[in-house]
């Protein structure tokens, strides 16, 4: 196995590059293939870092360097004419370091993966660009480490706001078509906590602090084990608090002629909700549902009753459907916040890709 330190880390990313307001990278895109991959990673490093994100720049490059993995790939011939490089040029750009089968490998993985972070996103959740910009860290690390072994699977072990703290990369004992690659988190709550501001724009920051530690509580000490697990009461409390305190802002950002001056209890904001017809217009179910059948397990917890595994279904398959994807994105249409890059101008941005 071989270990990249925090500290080599941060020797091999150091003086990568400068941005006055032109980025200058410390590799020469006229050195050969590799030197040319590591100078775009470079660059997209230095635009992820600019207070507003060039997301077509962005996904240009990543597109590149995905062609760029391939192993009959052409791409860095064809940027040579693109600049229009003379003979001489030319001549020295080819004959310089390639990517081998290994790099070729490490590149398609981690930057198929990133590209995912776009195709993959919706018009209510925004970029994970610090997630991002830990997948091209460690490529630019290992591609720079010059890894002459066929790679099993990369660990990439991850601290507070997806500080990246090491990378562990294990051998196989055969050839590969594919590497697996492991996100692992040293604060598991930090790191959910950092995909859910994204994931869920539109919640209060407080509702999402207390999603994480539903969802943790859930996932660690509900779901792990069947044999033994923790009542189902403390979730339903929990989630239930949510809902109660993200329906009533919605309502106050509806704004209608009824508006409440207070918090409305549940069971007036139940009745609220279905006396205006309030809907969370991109879910598949209808909010006054919702509120009904979690109306009585929300009581049944609060006053110590217990709550069955079965009952507790009633919870969960909301969950599943996404609720809070939903309220998030009823917020943030009434607020009339639009998230960029949407997914409209991702497909312009990929057109010549996905076609």
């Amino acid at each position: 196995m071989v270990i990249i330190t925090y500290r080599e880390i941060k020797e091999l990313c150091k003086n990568m590059y400068f941005d006055d307001g032109e980025i200058t990278v410390m590799h020469s895109c006229f050195k050969g293939e590799k030197e040319f991959a590591l100078c775009m990673i470079a660059k997209i490093l230095a635009l992820l870092e600019r207070d507003t994100i060039n997301d077509e720049f962005i996904i240009q490059y990543l597109q590149g360097l995905v062609a760029l993995s391939k192993c009959d790939s052409n791409e860095y011939e064809n940027f040579l004419k693109i600049v229009d490089a003379d003979e001489n040029t030319t001549k020295k750009s080819l004959n310089g370091e390639k990517l081998s089968n290994i790099d070729r490998k490490i590149l398609k993985e981690m930057m198929m993966s990133n590209l995912a972070e776009y195709t993959f996103k919706s018009d209510s959740q925004v970029c994970c660009y610090s997630a991002m910009k830990v997948f091209f860290i460690t490529t630019y690390c290992i591609l720079r480490n010059n890894i002459d072994f066929d790679i099993e699977y990369i660990d990439m072990v991850v601290d507070l706001d997806d500080q990246l703290e090491k990378i562990n990369i294990f051998p196989s004992d055969e050839e590969r078509d594919f590497i697996l690659v492991n996100w692992e988190s040293k604060n598991k709550i930090n790191s959910m906590y950092t995909l859910y501001k994204n994931q869920y724009l539109g919640l209060d920051n407080f509702s999402i602090l207390e999603l994480v530690s539903a969802d943790v509580i859930a996932e660690d000490y509900y779901y792990k084990d069947e044999r033994f697990s923790i009542t189902p009461s403390i979730l339903v409390k929990q989630y239930c608090s949510i809902i109660e305190s993200e329906i009533n802002q919605i309502i106050q950002l509806l704004n209608l002629d009824d508006k409440p001056n207070k918090h409305l209890m549940w069971n007036d904001m139940k009745k609220y909700v279905k006396k205006n017809n309030i809907e969370l217009d991109s879910a598949n179910f209808y909010l006054n549902d919702l509120l009904e059948e979690w109306h009585w397990l929300r009581n049944k917890a609060s006053h110590g009753q217990e709550i069955t595994k079965i009952e507790y279904q009633k919870i969960s398959r909301y969950l599943s459907e996404g609720i809070f994807q939903a309220i998030s994105q009823k917020k943030l249409d009434l607020q009339g916040i639009k998230l960029s890059p949407s997914v409209d101008e991702i497909s312009k941005y990929m057109w010549w890709w996905l076609h």
